[in-house]
């Protein structure tokens, strides 16, 4: 994560109102961040996948088309998020007076070179086999689904 992290930091050198930079996954689990100080990055994850699904939703009521970027702009700051892959994006806490060209058009090149490092990545990892995981005796979640797994 330290290919994702350097990007992260050249994106905040290039565009210096970006105050956070995260790349997190569609369940708001952060994969990588530089978050200012004041910045849970638990709490940051989770807002990015709720305008995530919210942005989403508001797209298919309209068929508006597959998402690729949502902005929510305050008097203060801004937060950009963008669709890097089809389970990862990238998402921005920036001050309004960034200037959106420059912004978007860094914002864009950075997010093409973060998908490449996650296929990269992805690409170096092996599959986990579930019954290597249990010892071979998956008997224990024969009948499970997730619905029991949640439900307990």
């Amino acid at each position: 994560m330290e290919k994702i992290e350097e990007l992260l930091n050249q994106l905040i050198r290039k565009v210096p109102q970006i105050r956070a930079a995260a790349v997190v996954n569609t369940e708001g689990i952060v994969i990588s961040s530089v978050l200012e100080g004041d910045i849970s990055e638990e709490n940051f994850g989770a807002m990015s996948a709720a305008l995530l699904g919210l942005g989403d939703s508001v797209l298919s009521e309209v068929k508006g088309g597959k998402l690729s970027e949502i902005y929510v702009k305050g008097i203060d700051k801004m937060i950009l998020l963008s669709k890097i892959s089809k389970d990862h994006l990238l998402s921005l806490s920036i001050s309004s007076d960034a200037p959106l060209g420059l912004l978007l058009v860094e914002v864009r090149k950075t997010a093409k070179l973060i998908s490449s490092v996650l296929v990269e990545i992805e690409k170096s990892q092996p599959a986990v086999d579930i019954s290597d995981l249990l010892g071979g005796d998956t008997s224990i979640i024969e009948g499970l689904s997730f619905k029991d797994l949640l439900e307990e």
